[in-house]
């Protein structure tokens, strides 16, 4: 039996990160303690992102009803009922709960305790009247909603990406302030769903191709979406009936708007109040001091402590899965990988989805020589097939074919995004790209125009030509 009061690995957060690290470490046969702290981790509740999921389903479903005229059969305005898909998701929820209950945690050998832990040196911990002394501390606490300093926001009640779900009432405008990829989801949800929405980004997806970016706007704005560009919310303004929002233009000129809701989602912030990081001799970032000081392997400065998720500034799901099960694997002795951050997609699941990977196209100054390869979803048989033709494919080569990056907008960015995540991870030059068998039609065939594209630009000089006419008269 594992020492309960040093256990090999200590996660804190028993959010749907931290559970899925317990089990990943157990699995390895680390003794292993999950601690809850005693409510649901802000932006990771165990069962959140499938509530999420089925949100965007039915908003999905609805946008489907609304245009299959395009694919020739009879379109219908939805009426959606706020109520029952809340009802739905959370029956779903409530379906998959057992999987993350306490109780299986416990039975799968997780030694599970609720409580708010205090660290009182660099490798021990309170839990209430236990002194613990676990080899490793991963802190996986998830991350609040930053809630911006604009006058009158406190005096209403407004939403966040964490309240909204319990929403059961339709929307009639639906104010969205911020312009990540969370705001931008629940924006055209909501709007899908019958609500007027109009979303003031401020600084619209980073991170992002700014050409791909222009295309999902244009489509937002297609749907009927209201996009306030270049503008912020400077003041809100109570009413007794709805709210009024005053909006700031870069040009200094203002006009107002008359909502009924806000929602305020402008990233999060790491939620690591109460454990007494300072104790432990964890910094935090001198240019972000709500941040941590990390290193490349997501270790603290104190080393026997290691933050992922919210808790490390990682606010996409997959992202923070990854590192934390590397994380874990190199301190058992399963792997020895350092993760490169250029190796994880970013993802929007908007309709149409955004994704890149590595290097993107004005970011930055990109390497001399490098070769930038485009392929249209507008000659893709399974988009054309589907009705979903606006988008494209950008992928970023050296000369020698090694793939520096790649932009997705289209449908299934998401998932052709994964199968270029795989190929950077194991080396695969672009050009075999062109060689992927894929069933026809599909979506993931714009990488093997990609691939094509590129071989294109690597066709035999007159040396290889004479060469090729010598073997071929040689036999």
């Amino acid at each position: 039996m594992a020492d309960l009061q040093n256990p090999d690995i200590c996660i804190i957060g028993a959010g749907a990160l931290g559970i899925a690290l317990a089990l990943r470490a157990r699995r390895l046969g680390a003794g292993v303690l999950l601690i809850n702290r005693g409510a649901e981790e802000a932006g990771d509740p165990a069962q959140g992102r499938l509530v999420a999921a089925t949100f965007a389903a039915s908003a999905a479903r609805a946008q489907a009803m609304r245009t299959a005229g395009v694919l020739g059969l009879a379109h219908a305005e939805p009426k959606p009922n706020f109520k029952a898909i809340g009802e739905h998701a959370k029956t779903l929820a409530a379906n998959t709960a057992p999987r993350d209950a306490k109780e299986r945690l416990i039975a799968l050998g997780i030694d599970y305790r609720t409580g708010q832990p205090v660290f009182t040196g660099r490798q021990t911990l309170k839990l209430g009247d236990a002194t613990l002394r676990p080899r490793h501390v991963i802190l996986a606490t998830g991350a609040k909603p930053i809630l911006p300093a604009i006058p009158g926001l406190d005096e209403i009640a407004y939403f966040t990406p964490d309240t909204i779900a319990g929403n059961s009432r339709k929307l009639s405008h639906l104010v969205v302030i911020g312009g990540d990829a969370g705001a931008i989801e629940l924006a055209q949800a909501y709007h899908r769903l019958g609500a007027m929405v109009t979303l003031v980004p401020g600084e619209i997806l980073p991170g992002f191709d700014r050409e791909q970016v222009v295309i999902l706007l244009r489509q937002l704005a297609q749907e009927g979406l209201e996009i306030a560009e270049d503008a912020v919310v400077s003041a809100i303004l109570p009413r007794r009936q709805g709210t009024g929002v005053e909006i700031t233009h870069a040009d200094g000129t203002t006009h107002g708007l008359d909502a009924s809701h806000v929602l305020v989602a402008m990233g999060r912030l790491p939620d690591l109040a109460g454990l007494g990081l300072e104790r432990a001799k964890v910094r935090f970032d001198k240019a972000r001091p709500q941040f941590l000081q990390l290193n490349p392997d997501g270790h603290t400065t104190n080393t026997r402590i290691s933050a992922v998720g919210g808790a490390a500034g990682q606010n996409q799901p997959h992202a923070a899965l990854r590192y934390g099960a590397i994380i874990i694997d190199r301190l058992f002795g399963t792997g020895a990988s350092r993760l490169d951050s250029k190796s994880i997609p970013s993802f929007t699941q908007t309709e149409p989805g955004l994704a890149s990977i590595g290097l993107i196209e004005g970011e930055r100054p990109l390497p001399e020589g490098t070769l930038v390869l485009r392929a249209s979803f507008a000659e893709n048989d399974m988009a054309r097939a589907l009705g979903q033709t606006h988008g494209a494919a950008k992928l970023l080569a050296s000369g020698n074919g090694k793939i520096l990056g790649a932009s997705i907008i289209g449908p299934g960015a998401g998932e052709v995004i994964a199968m270029l995540a795989l190929a950077m991870e194991r080396g695969m030059p672009v050009g075999a790209l062109a060689e992927l068998v894929l069933p026809h039609p599909s979506l993931a065939a714009v990488l093997t125009q990609l691939g094509e594209a590129f071989l294109a630009t690597r066709l035999p000089g007159a040396w290889e030509k004479r060469s090729q006419a010598l073997r071929k008269l040689l036999g």
